[in-house]
């Protein structure tokens, strides 16, 4: 039974309270998946700049379209985020196990070995590819040396994944917490780190708090990167955990409300550009709801996601450029990308997202 003061409690229950309204409020928007998707960029943003790897989140969004000609050489660490993110996503919401296997085919995605997950194996610790060298928190400033390869390691990694299956009565956010806790420090497996920050996104959608991967937790974990470390240093040295899961449950509910708020503003701009329409008719009121949440796109995207033909969605985004709510970037006739001006200064300014006046400011 883990033992917590009332305060910590209150965090842990208040951050769980935010995941409902979140969750729930991701399902008004047309687009929940796009939603979804910058969410994931976000995410693998900062879960580069901690590992000391930088990109663009424009840079992003433009290696995440389809139709494009010219690509911007993005890191391929970054691009084996993406893959590792959308097969660890696939795989827990399929109802797949969380174990060390499933780390271990992660990483290999990682390391460029393999492009899918193919086989994950049971938890048994001849299904792991172990770490063997030494392992350090804090990416290009180090500041842990984790447990030593061999068997400490092998003991204590098998224990991790028994607990991350055991019915722990601590609330749900602590125990998703300390699964991260102990996964980072033991650094079971390559690429501990990030498997680590993705850990918490796949909890949290096994537990059912979060149908989709929704928080960006490792650009907040970026962002507040000396507070990260010294909760993990408070917990190895002091055991302070109420400490640490007060950090935790405070930076879970402030991407909550930053996502909520996100929502908001996009549902705005979502009814702005619907009043620039004139005759509204169902398929350019269906493309103008989807950009709500594309910050950037292409006609074949356009028609992919609303089922139509490229012409059709090259006809449309010819309208919508004419009304003002698409520009385009690169000025090609031919496989054009386009701009929606409002949601991409949304997204870029996105944490935390603007204020709506200069009171507001004063309430942040």
């Amino acid at each position: 039974m883990v033992r917590l003061r009332p305060q910590t409690y209150r965090l842990l229950a208040e951050a769980e309270q935010a995941l409902g309204r979140l969750d729930e409020a991701a399902a008004r928007l047309p687009n929940r998946a796009g939603l979804v998707r910058l969410a994931q960029l976000r995410d693998v943003h900062g879960s580069g700049e901690l590992g000391g790897t930088f990109a663009g989140l424009r840079e992003l969004l433009l290696a995440d379209l389809p139709g494009t000609v010219e690509v911007p050489a993005l890191d391929e660490e970054l691009r084996g985020y993406l893959r590792a993110n959308d097969e660890a996503v696939a795989w827990v919401k399929a109802g797949g196990a969380i174990n060390l296997a499933l780390l271990s085919r992660l990483g290999a995605i990682l390391d460029g070995r393999a492009d899918t997950l193919g086989h994950v194996g049971g938890d048994d610790v001849t299904e792991v590819e172990w770490r063997t060298g030494p392992g350090w928190l804090g990416g290009p400033e180090p500041y842990l040396l984790t447990v030593p390869a061999g068997a400490e390691l092998q003991t204590g990694g098998m224990q991790w994944s028994a607990w991350v299956d055991s019915e722990c009565e601590a609330p749900l956010l602590a125990r998703v917490a300390l699964g991260h806790y102990q996964l980072s420090t033991l650094s079971p497996v390559t690429h501990a780190d990030h498997l680590s920050r993705l850990y918490i996104t796949l909890a949290l959608i096994r537990e059912g708090a979060l149908r989709d991967p929704l928080l960006p937790v490792s650009e907040w974990l970026s962002r507040h990167r000396d507070e990260y470390r010294e909760g993990i240093l408070g917990m190895v040295h002091r055991g302070d955990l109420d400490g640490f899961l007060e950090f935790f449950a405070t930076g879970i509910a402030a991407l909550c409300r930053n996502q909520l708020g996100f929502i908001d503003r996009a549902e705005r701009i979502s009814a702005e550009h619907l009043g620039r329409l004139g005759r509204r008719m169902d398929g350019i009121v269906r493309v103008t709801r989807d950009l709500a949440v594309t910050p950037l796109t292409t006609n074949l995207q356009v028609a992919e996601r609303s089922g139509i033909s490229v012409q059709q969605a090259a006809s449309l985004t010819k309208q919508l450029l004419r009304l003002g709510v698409l520009r385009s970037l690169n000025g090609r006739s031919y496989r054009q990308v386009f701009t929606v001006p409002d949601v991409l200064d949304l997204f870029e300014l996105s944490y935390p997202t603007p204020p709506d006046g200069d009171d507001a400011v004063f309430d942040q």
